[in-house]
């Protein structure tokens, strides 16, 4: 347990006050119609629960200010790490994931009898499973009506007859709450596609931040190796062959609301997040589209329901699945986990009739009950059901997106006549069930601490003949203090949950607690690439560069308006419109209109939205990239981002201060390019990457030269025009030193086109971006497109500069030969490299620059 210094006796006395105050709370929380409060997860009528004493010291400790503030780190945190939930309109990013800073506490005595109960569930829906799916003795013997099974819309018949071996029921979730004796109960089961894992232990990383002392301290049981187990089980349950299983994770896309579970997932297990076009099935072979070819694919661990996951044989107008993907689970080539055909479990139909079935088919009664439940296709059943609408949760036996659990206590009586006719229509389809009453936990308020009714969900993995509980899960609690339907998509909050006290290996890596060696998947396959993720990593690199060269372009042209600005018909203001009329070309966006001042027009094409060339632009589509290849990028791209969002929508409007706004930008930028300078592995995943970062440099770059040196000035304008380019281009000091030593062109504007155009090893230069593009695309195989790029770079080390210099016509057809060619490799890197097999629906709206189409 947690060990502080003594607290003063103010501090004893508002920490009283602040558990008495939320004692008289639970008093009075639950509405009248309502189950009343069961327990509560934190007090006794006497006390605390074992294990709770450590955040009853840091209650003490802290007081409800201090608890407020990490009340609002935790939405940072989180924006920070990118955790987000649900969807949002429109390719907007979505909503935040919401978290309560202090967790719930369960002791490890407690939690050993509740992991006994969740492992021998598993079991036990896993012998229904292969029975319905296989000899159906269970449903000739009406140990299990028909009805519930053949009529449930999860039952999938073309699943019929696949041998257990080959439909494994590996990943399990259970959605448990408290009875009013504080007894665990199930209220229902997730066996599709389980979904929460990944959040859970984002919830723990974020609340091991803000009570870094408590959770050091205190002897909780870890979540990662729950994920270690998990890839072994998923490793386990492919098809037997002389290699490491190749697996993939399916997703619906970064549109699902679940996806940044489904790609945090991904990055813990070491799957790579797929899409169904990512995938196709050749000859029974599920195979991955990779950039050098197709790739046999041994197991798909499935995040996309059931119904839409093979438009084959299953919903034909889906377009989320992979056609054949059943044909390849016939004929074993292929695992699909869980199988489909697994929501068949999702069913509140078959609750009542748990208890005998664990006899039956176990020889053990059922250890962990479930919810009261009465199944409306019995005829006891369906008249205790009608007789009490009012007081039950009414279930269809069937999730659908149009069905849902209602509490009858909220229905209007209209509204319950509705339900008793939809009923006794097809009384086979639905269920009602006694609501829990469940436990409350304390959640950081406003003015204390509030009491909220409180959800688990466990989730298991099963390993050989092992059924391995994850040590705690995802809590969440409701909204307010009477809400009992407490899900994510109704706002949900999450609470992290810790189990103290337990065995010492809880929480441990079962491979690693029967000797077994994890297999070293990198070493045996390598890393692919599909299609879909080396698109999105193209223009991960284009947006970050892209960014970066408009901060450092609108930066450039705010220091000449501060130093010329006030100052008509001088060189200076020359050199200034030279420079905003480049802004205007490159950006694609309006020149500033007579009387605008300077400051407001910079700082509108930072944060304004009006055209594709604007900082905030950019760094939407740059999110959206990241996003869509979260499994691929550094864990610390999330908090440079968030940082730089922040940046953005801080940048000062005042004129004074706009300057240190954009070096507020450029801060995370370069961050960012760091990562991905020293944070990708040197695969395909970072050539293409380079490449995108390379393909805009050198884009920019050109464009730049082009629009602000493509016409002669006067020599000081020159001079002036020349300096901002440099500096855009982050070569100023390079061509002082250059100057110093008498190396290069002794002009200033042969200077500068020798450094940003022709030079060898200035980075910033168009030719040295150039030889780069050529290196990764040989990286990925492309030798045809690499040898195009080192032609352009060849071509633009022969520029004469001088000549180019005296003849700015010459300057400006060398500079749109080239920027013509890096199109048309562009063009050609995203035909041969990011072509989909088909049209998908596209969230992400590019810019190629101006004069262009998208």
């Amino acid at each position: 347990m947690p060990r502080s210094a003594e607290p003063s006796a103010e501090a004893e006395a508002r920490a009283a006050a602040l558990l008495d105050e939320y004692r008289a709370a639970l008093a009075a929380a639950g509405p009248a119609a309502a189950p009343r409060v069961g327990v509560d997860e934190l007090v006794t009528a006497d006390g605390v629960h074992p294990g709770s004493e450590g955040l009853v010291e840091t209650l003490l400790r802290h007081g409800h200010a201090e608890l407020a503030r990490a009340r609002r780190r935790a939405e940072h945190y989180l924006d920070d790490d990118g955790v987000t939930y649900g969807t949002a309109p429109d390719g907007a990013a979505p909503g935040p994931w919401r978290v309560d800073p202090l967790p719930v506490i369960i002791d490890g005595a407690e939690w050993t009898a509740l992991e006994a109960g969740l492992e021998q569930r598993a079991r036990l829906l896993r012998l229904v499973l292969d029975d319905v799916y296989g000899e159906q003795r269970l449903l000739r013997e009406r140990r299990i009506p028909a009805e519930i099974v053949l009529g449930h819309r999860g039952y999938v018949r073309a699943a019929h007859g696949v041998p257990a071996s080959r439909r494994p029921l590996v990943t399990t979730a259970t959605d448990l709450g408290r009875d009013a004796a504080g007894a665990w109960a199930v209220f229902d089961d997730r066996t599709q596609a389980p979904s929460g894992a990944g959040y859970a232990m984002a919830t723990r990383r974020i609340v091991a931040q803000l009570l870094p002392r408590l959770h050091r301290d205190t002897d909780v049981a870890k979540l990662r190796g729950f994920f270690h187990t998990m890839t072994a089980a998923i490793l386990a349950a492919a098809p037997e062959h002389d290699g490491v299983p190749r697996t993939v994770l399916l997703s619906p896309g970064a549109a699902s609301e679940t996806a940044f579970d489904q790609a945090f997932t991904a990055s813990l297990l070491g799957f790579p997040l797929v899409e169904a076009d990512d995938l196709q099935v050749r000859a029974g072979r599920v195979q991955l589209r990779a950039s050098h070819g197709l790739v046999p694919v041994d197991a798909v661990l499935r995040r996309v329901d059931e119904t839409w996951a093979d438009p084959l044989e299953l919903r034909g107008d889906s377009r989320l699945g992979v056609a054949g993907l059943v044909e390849s689970v016939r004929s074993g080539s292929a695992v699909v986990i869980n199988p489909i055909g697994a929501g068949v479990l999702e069913n509140p139909g078959l609750q009542p009739y748990l208890p005998a079935l664990a006899e039956h088919l176990l020889g053990e009664p059922l250890a962990l009950p479930g919810a009261e439940t009465w199944w409306c296709g019995d005829d006891a059943g369906r008249a205790h059901v009608l007789a009490n609408l009012e007081r039950l949760v009414l279930k269809p036996i069937h999730r659908d997106e149009g069905d849902h659990a209602t509490p009858g206590w909220l229905l209007t009586a209209a509204e319950l006549d509705e339900h008793r006719a939809r009923i006794e229509a097809e009384p086979w389809a639905w269920t009602g069930q006694a609501p829990l009453p469940l436990s409350t936990a304390p959640v950081v308020g406003d003015a204390g601490l509030e009491p909220r009714r409180f959800v688990l969900r466990a989730f298991g993995v099963r390993l050989g003949d092992e059924h391995v509980i994850m040590p705690g899960g995802l809590g969440r609690v409701g909204t307010t203090p009477d809400e009992l339907h407490i899900t994510s998509g109704r706002g949900a909050l999450a609470k992290d949950v810790w189990v103290v006290g337990g065995p010492d290996d809880l929480g441990l890596p079962v491979i690693e607690r029967v000797g077994q060696r994890r297999p070293r998947v990198r070493e045996a396959l390598g890393f692919e690439i599909t299609p879909r993720g080396a698109d999105n990593l193209y223009w991960f690199g284009r947006y970050t560069e892209r960014t970066d060269a408009t901060v450092r372009l609108l930066a450039v042209a705010n220091d000449l308006a501060n130093d010329h600005g006030a100052h008509p018909d001088t060189p200076g203001a020359a050199a200034l419109a030279r420079i905003l009329d480049a802004v205007a070309r490159l950006l694609a966006v309006r020149r500033p209109r007579a009387g605008e001042p300077l400051a407001q027009y910079l700082r509108g094409l930072v944060s304004g939205r009006e055209s594709a060339g604007t900082v905030a632009s950019s760094i939407d589509r740059l999110e959206l990239a990241a996003q869509y290849v979260r499994e691929l990028v550094s864990g610390d791209t999330w908090p440079v981002l968030a940082s730089l969002v922040r940046a953005r929508d801080d940048v000062p409007g005042d004129a004074d201060e706009l300057q240190a706004g954009f070096d507020e930008l450029l801060g995370p930028l370069l961050a960012l390019q760091g990562i991905v300078a020293h944070g990708l592995y040197r695969d395909e995943s970072w050539a293409f990457v380079d490449a995108g970062i390379r393909m805009e440099r050198a884009q920019f770059t050109l464009g730049l030269v082009r629009a602000a040196l493509g016409e002669p000035q006067s020599p000081l304008v020159e001079y002036l025009v020349s300096e901002a380019v440099l500096g855009v281009g982050d070569s100023t000091m390079t061509n002082r030193r250059r100057i110093a030593v008498g190396l290069g062109p002794a002009g200033q504007v042969e200077s500068t086109l020798d450094l940003l155009v022709a030079e060898r090893d200035n980075p910033r230069s168009a030719r040295f971006q150039a030889v780069r593009i050529a290196r990764n695309l040989r990286v990925v195989g492309d030798d045809e497109l690499a040898e195009r790029m080192q032609a352009l770079a060849d071509e633009l080390a022969a520029i004469d500069v001088d000549a180019v210099t005296d003849r700015r016509a010459e300057l400006v057809a060398a500079a749109t030969r080239a920027l013509d060619e890096l199109r048309a490799v562009s063009a050609a890197i995203e035909a041969r490299h990011f072509r989909r097999q088909a049209p998908q629906a596209d969230f992400q709206q590019r810019w190629y620059g101006p004069g262009s189409d998208a």
